[in-house]
């Protein structure tokens, strides 16, 4: 069994006019530039949090992935109600569970009227070497804000030339229709998750649960023509971020990737502590560490968005003693009131911080000490970067200009990180 699918994506702005929900940035979790922080007054907007994805297939043989998404897209979280993305992929090829033609997805974000939504279309449906086949499956989910609520549509989807067992159905089959499949198991036709605020639409949902004549295992399915939207709100913003312990860094390549990371939902965690918490991490003479901790926290609601981010790191030893401190503790705080973004990196702190050579080091280092050391790199110390709705805090960062224990030239160690954002 193989797959073979290829895709290209595209991302785009409707040429529309702009209102102030549609002016608000997508989150990133790109690093921020350093840039002068300060509370940032601006008029107060009723926004929503839109959310939107969508895929051609995806196909599991027993508990085994053997396809992932295809032509996958998703807006995430985001309060920009402009946007518009496109993707689309070759097929899907695991014979005799599943073959399809090209897949097409799309995926949209509104201002006016507020909603979101979403379609997968798939061609040349071939399921169980041709026990269920359509020229076309498309999945469409929409979610729209209206006086009284969230009003839920999946208008659009349909099943065109589906034939199961030799048998017709419905173009316009009623939601969540059940064909039993003989000697198989079922197939969902239309499949539909509703809430209040969101809705899930599978073109085709197919469930193998019994031994069969094909050989394929029980507990497969696969699911043709996906499409989610949902929205949330109103609410002031959205919050983003994320903590970890240590990474190490090449040139975009992970040498040690972020330890024990704890992220921030973009609707926050209503206020509770979510934790992510390590014993150690041990890289020979690179980097050891104690017990780490990553935290976040947030909170959003009609009037105000707060998002809190922290890492703190116990007994860190860095290339052989270079540096060491009993505890590293990164902190990332943000928040937007009545349209005013603050954003501190206060709790920010170091315990018995050394570096050799530098007796002038202590754990009362300004933010944004930069350290030569000559043979080594760069060290900086308590780095800040922020942007007037975003905090980036990096405690320890060592960036090599030689080749040291192993690593090149070029690695990015990096100890207690905290990033937190609202939007």
């Amino acid at each position: 069994m193989s797959t073979s699918r290829g895709s290209a994506t595209s991302i785009s702005a409707r040429r529309r006019v702009a209102t102030p929900a549609a002016m608000v940035a997508v989150l990133s979790l790109s690093i921020a530039a350093a840039a002068p922080a300060a509370g940032t007054a601006s008029a107060s907007t009723t926004q929503h949090s839109y959310t939107a994805s969508a895929f051609g297939t995806s196909a599991n043989v027993g508990s085994v992935v053997k396809s992932g998404r295809s032509a996958a897209l998703t807006l995430g979280c985001t309060t920009n109600g402009n946007l518009h993305q496109t993707n689309s992929a070759a097929g899907l090829s695991l014979a005799p569970l599943a073959n399809t033609g090209a897949i097409s997805t799309t995926v949209d974000s509104y201002a006016s009227p507020i909603k979101s939504a979403s379609s997968a279309r798939t061609a040349s449906v071939s399921l169980l070497n041709g026990l269920v086949q359509a020229t076309a499956v498309k999945s469409v989910s929409s979610t729209t804000r209206s006086s009284s609520g969230f009003a839920l549509s999946s208008s659009g989807t349909t099943l065109t030339g589906l034939v199961v067992g030799g048998r017709s159905v419905s173009a316009s089959a009623a939601p969540n229709t059940r064909i039993n499949l003989a000697g198989f198991g079922y197939l969902v036709v239309n499949e539909q998750i509703r809430r209040t605020n969101g809705l899930t639409v599978n073109g085709l949902h197919l469930v193998v649960s019994t031994k069969n004549a094909l050989g394929v295992a029980v507990g497969s399915n696969v699911v043709v023509s996906n499409a989610v939207s949902a929205l949330s709100g109103p609410v002031a913003g959205v919050v983003g971020g994320y903590s970890y312990g240590t990474s190490i860094d090449l040139a975009g390549k992970a040498v040690s990737g972020p330890s024990f990371t704890a992220y921030l939902p973009c609707l926050g965690t209503s206020g509770v502590v979510r934790e992510n918490t390590g014993a150690t991490v041990a890289l020979g003479t690179t980097l050891r560490t104690g017990t780490i901790r990553d935290t976040v926290q947030g909170e959003v609601t009609s009037t105000t968005v707060t998002g809190r981010t922290t890492s703190t790191v116990q007994a860190v030893q860095l290339l052989n003693d270079l540096v060491r401190a009993d505890t590293i503790k990164a902190n990332a705080s943000v928040s937007r009131t009545s349209g005013v973004h603050r954003v501190t990196s206060d709790g920010s702190s170091f315990v018995n911080l050394r570096v050799k050579g530098h007796a002038n080091v202590t754990a009362k280092v300004a933010p944004n000490t930069q350290v030569a050391l000559p043979g080594v790199g760069t060290l900086y110390l308590h780095r800040v970067l922020k942007k007037s709705n975003s905090v980036h805090v990096i405690m320890v960062q060592l960036v090599l200009t030689s080749p040291v224990n192993g690593l090149a030239a070029g690695s990015d160690i990096r100890v207690g990180v905290a990033k937190a954002t609202v939007t």
